[in-house]
């Protein structure tokens, strides 16, 4: 499921992907570790919706446990396997750290970090500015 949008919107994702990760980085040094979580793979969701607004003027919408299939017309396929595994390993995360009782750990929340940086970093090469 995708959602048009003017290319000129990609700007408003990039910033909340990069909001979202400084957050993450701050809830890891406060010991808020789901916090982290679920801020680094909204870094990520918020990235990817850059990436694609900006090239396809779209972003998926609804499930988000998908792979980026959106990202395939516009990245080498080695960049959608790299990004792909990442997303898959941000996103299982997603119900646990935002839904269920069980608390994330110091190593998971370092973790998510760590691949939503790696995720923004690979969509800001691609994007203007």
């Amino acid at each position: 499921m995708t959602r048009d949008l003017d290319k000129g919107k990609y700007a408003g994702y990039l910033a909340k992907a990069e909001k979202s990760l400084k957050v993450s980085k701050i809830a890891l040094r406060e010991g808020a570790y789901d916090a982290a979580v679920m801020n680094a793979v909204h870094s990520a969701i918020n990235a990817l919706d850059a990436l694609t607004t900006y090239f396809l003027g779209k972003r998926s919408s609804g499930q988000h446990a998908n792979p980026p299939s959106l990202t395939k017309s516009i990245l080498t396929p080695q960049e959608q396997d790299d990004i792909e595994k990442q997303y898959k390993s941000l996103i299982r995360l997603k119900n646990a750290s935002e839904y269920q009782p069980d608390m994330m750990k110091p190593k998971e929340a370092e973790n998510s970090i760590k691949v939503a940086e790696r995720i923004l970093d690979k969509v800001r090469i691609k994007l203007p500015g």
